[in-house]
């Protein structure tokens, strides 16, 4: 069973924005972060949440920030069927995440990629940030088998400057997530 926050996303992305300027909190504070923060406790995962450098543009910095090859970094996103079903997926950085192959995968005839207010209102994050421990509904998880030879991952943790550590059977754990061939 894979843990989701027990609250909607505030509506027009609340969850990112937070109070006002004056009383702003740091990424760590932030409710959807926190919910992962909360999750990994809760399921007693090795990991916690870190925040990362606001100057980190892409995986390559943010995988040589974390001193690990680009391969452990892991990226979410949330896709759409046909058949207007929802599904998250993780893959790794190393390869761009190939829609018609996870198609063919899944036996799906075509898959397409959420937009941002999709993606906020399924997950409480923005498009590219959404951890999968904080999901505002759950949804089938799909884990890029090419993530597995790792012996660490870094995944996003609700904010596109937190992210946290594991292992990728206890990613699989974690989410409940099912591995899959994605590039």
């Amino acid at each position: 069973m894979r843990w989701t926050s027990r609250q909607e996303p505030p509506a027009g992305g609340g969850s990112l924005t937070g109070p006002p300027p004056e009383q702003s909190p740091t990424v760590l504070q932030l409710p959807v972060v926190e919910c992962t923060a909360e999750a990994l406790v809760d399921l007693d995962a090795a990991g916690e949440v870190r925040e990362v450098p606001a100057s980190l543009q892409d995986p390559a910095d943010l995988a040589r920030h974390l001193r690990v090859p680009v391969a452990a970094i892991a990226m979410t996103a949330v896709l759409r069927t046909r058949a207007d079903q929802h599904l998250f997926v993780i893959s790794s950085a190393a390869h761009p995440l190939f829609l018609p192959s996870l198609a063919a995968v899944l036996c799906e005839p075509e898959l397409f990629r959420d937009g941002d207010a999709d993606v906020l209102r399924r997950t409480g994050s923005v498009l590219g940030s959404a951890s999968p421990l904080s999901l505002a509904e759950p949804l089938p998880t799909y884990v890029d088998v090419a993530l597995a030879p790792q012996p660490e991952i870094w995944v996003p943790a609700g904010h596109p400057h937190a992210v946290f550590r594991t292992r990728y059977d206890e990613l699989l754990r974690l989410t409940g997530g099912h591995p899959v061939e994605l590039g």
